[in-house]
This record gives structure tokens, sequence and C-alpha cells, in this order.
């Protein structure tokens, strides 16, 4: 990925900002603690920022939490703070967008619970666990694969592609010219949501499938994950296309 900064670097480079403040009890002793997400801003007011850390300060017992992300530069880091699971002691969610042409995101799930800090989702395990192939074949199709085998899917190309883009791979008769392969993208947003409107969250996790080209985005691959314990399960992965 390829970032274009400033030739000059302001002489604030080493300051840390304060980047978002929010109030939760995440260690479960029934006092909310103030988690606070800091920065650098090594190119003045452009939006790029590393050295990205929480820090979880409990102001009664005088115990901070820091955490540094694996990926700590990005931009416009966020925190959701949610529960997940029946536990009424909440997680956080942080995400960061990496800013690059394919859209991906660095996302992590932590656990403060009685003081220790845990990583309950890494996008770069997911990652590593939901590995997905897109061919294209006969007959104006593209089928989506995952090397698990929890998805098989087609994509039709004539109801999302023109006869331009058709005509350029296929023979008239609906045979490929040559072979083609497309690419299921990494974790791009990892967003939460509550069916049923309760308190307690699952993730979407969405990876975009490209074909010729990135910007040639066919539909996207996502994943419902649901905490179990410590770790976040896959309860459902799906095929959506984008008319």
């Amino acid at each position: 990925m390829y970032f274009r900064f400033p030739e000059k670097i302001p002489p604030n480079n080493h300051k840390i900002y304060v980047l978002q403040i929010k109030y939760a009890d995440v260690n479960g002793d029934g006092l909310k603690e103030t988690l606070i997400l800091t920065g650098k801003k090594p190119y003045g007011e452009n939006s790029f920022i590393e050295d990205i850390t929480l820090t979880v300060e409990n102001k009664i017992t005088n115990v901070n939490l820091k955490v540094v992300p694996k990926e700590n530069s990005g931009y416009n880091p966020n925190m959701f703070i949610a529960r997940f699971s029946e536990d009424k002691t909440p997680q956080v969610l942080l995400s960061i967008n990496s800013g690059g042409s394919g859209g991906y995101y660095y996302n992590y799930v932590y656990s403060f619970k009685n003081d220790m800090p845990l990583t309950f989702f890494d996008y770069d395990i997911f990652n590593n666990e939901s590995i997905f192939n897109a061919i294209y074949e006969n007959n104006y199709k593209v089928r989506v694969t995952s090397e698990n085998k929890a998805l098989k899917g087609i994509i039709d190309l004539t109801a999302i592609r023109d006869k331009e883009y058709l005509s350029a791979i296929y023979e008239p008769n609906g045979t490929l010219k040559e072979p083609i392969k497309g690419d299921v993208l990494s974790l791009g947003l990892l967003s939460p949501f509550s069916i049923t409107g309760s308190e307690i969250f699952d993730l979407i996790a969405s990876q975009r499938i490209i074909g010729l080209f990135n910007g040639d985005t066919l539909g996207n691959v996502e994943t419902i994950l649901r905490l179990d314990k410590d770790k976040f399960i896959p309860l459902v992965t799906r095929l959506t296309v984008l008319m």
C-alpha cells in the first residue's frame, strides 16, 4: 500500500494526541474506567496516525492497563464498546483503517475483565483462517469457494456486468477466451450488529470479491461471528453480490 505525505515534517511529530475518550466498566468491578485512545501525527494534521495506543485508566484503584495493537498505524482509529456475550462485562472493538486501496482494516477485540488484557479477535488470525477463491468459469459465471469448504457460491456475471465487459473475456458461445482468476481480499470492515436489538452484539466480517482488477468489485464474502468464551467463531458464511 502507498501513502502520500508532505515533504516537510512539522516539528510536533512526536506530540501525543488524544484521539478518543470513552467511559465504561470494562474490568467488571462495577466502576466505570476511562478508555483513552492516543496516537502521534508525524505529518501534522494529515490524518495518518502512528503509535496508536489504548489505555484503560482506573482512578479508584490506580491500575492502568495499556494495549499497543500489533498494527498500530493507519487512519481513523475507533473504539466500539459493547457486550458480545451473556457476560455483563463488555469488550472493546478497535478498528484502524489501513488507508490502502484494498479497503483493509486492522481489527481487534480486547477484553479487560479482572484487569487481564486479552485479545479475543485479531484480524491477522481471521485472515489466515478465511481464505477464498474466485474463479471465472464458462457461461458467464464466477465460482467462489472457501478452502475450509464453508462456502460454495456462484456469481452470475450477466446480472451485474454489461456486454462490453463480458465480450472482452468470453467467446460468443459463453466459453472463456483464457483462464481468469479473481480474488477475495483480506478482512475489510468488521461491523457489530444485534439481530434482536438487545445489548448483546455479534460481528459481520466483510471481504471484498474482485474480478479483473482491484476496482472490479463483484460482491462480498460476509461471515457472521459470535463470541464463544474467549474467541469469535463463524456462524454463517454467505456470498453477497453487488447489483
